[in-house]
């Protein structure tokens, strides 16, 4: 059944207060996040040893721990400040993590002072993705790279039975852990923001889902080795 869709929400990403313990509680287990979410990214990643990588959008912290254990430095945030004490749990003083917001400027990070941005699963909560990518070019120094990972649209359009794929729709969805919210986009938009903030796609990237989710999950991997869940982009400041 589709979810419920309502065109006139700014923000989606507060829907983590209720279920952010539920979520934590499942992040490392779930064949999504560990066998296609994560290969995906980190096979779009530089090396990381000396590197000033910012984690927009950091979750329970998995990422900001395997940055730091590849030799980079990191900053963090995330909305929700649940999360924000996991990972600060999780690594200590090893790296700065905040509760920020990233409809609003990055404050804590100056110009041209990063080198990498990650946002894994982060973007499709936000309606408006030029500010962030905007603060993000900012923050990054000449040829800074982003990688980023968030729902296809074409997953999204197809699954949800949208009529308009050229649309941006927000979406009020049921998972296991609750009611989750989150906007879909076409790829034409999104390459568009990119371009505008200052961005040169290095590679796009639909990933299978490794065998280890085949051997976890087989009817899960079966639907992803013939439909495309998450789109994954490595983009570069121009």
């Amino acid at each position: 059944m589709a979810p419920m869709r309502h065109d006139d929400m700014d923000s989606a990403g507060s829907c983590y207060e209720a279920v952010a313990l539920k979520y934590a509680a499942k992040q490392d287990t779930q064949p999504w996040n560990v066998h296609y979410e994560r290969p995906g990214t980190l096979s779009l990643l530089p090396a990381l040893d000396g590197v000033h990588v910012f984690d927009a959008g950091c979750g329970p912290g998995w990422y900001v721990e395997y940055l730091l254990d590849q030799g980079a430095t990191v900053t963090a945030i995330d909305l929700n400040a649940d999360f924000v004490s996991m990972t600060k749990e999780r690594v200590g003083e090893r790296a700065t993590v905040q509760q920020a917001d990233l409809a609003e400027p990055l404050v804590l990070l100056g110009d041209a002072s990063t080198d990498l941005v990650v946002a894994p699963l982060v973007m499709h909560y936000l309606k408006d993705w030029l500010p962030p990518l905007q603060e993000f070019q900012r923050v990054l120094k000449p040829g800074g790279l982003l990688v980023f990972s968030t729902h296809h649209p074409f997953m999204d359009f197809t699954e949800y039975e949208f009529d308009d794929y050229f649309g941006i729709q927000y979406i009020v969805d049921e998972w296991e852990i609750g009611t989750m919210t989150y906007y879909r986009r076409p790829l034409t938009k999104i390459s568009e923001d990119l371009e505008a903030a200052g961005f040169v796609i290095e590679r796009l990237l639909e990933p299978l889902p490794t065998d280890a989710f085949r051997d976890v999950h087989p009817r899960g991997y079966e639907k992803l080795s013939k439909n495309p869940w998450f789109l994954f982009i490595r983009a570069r400041k121009s």
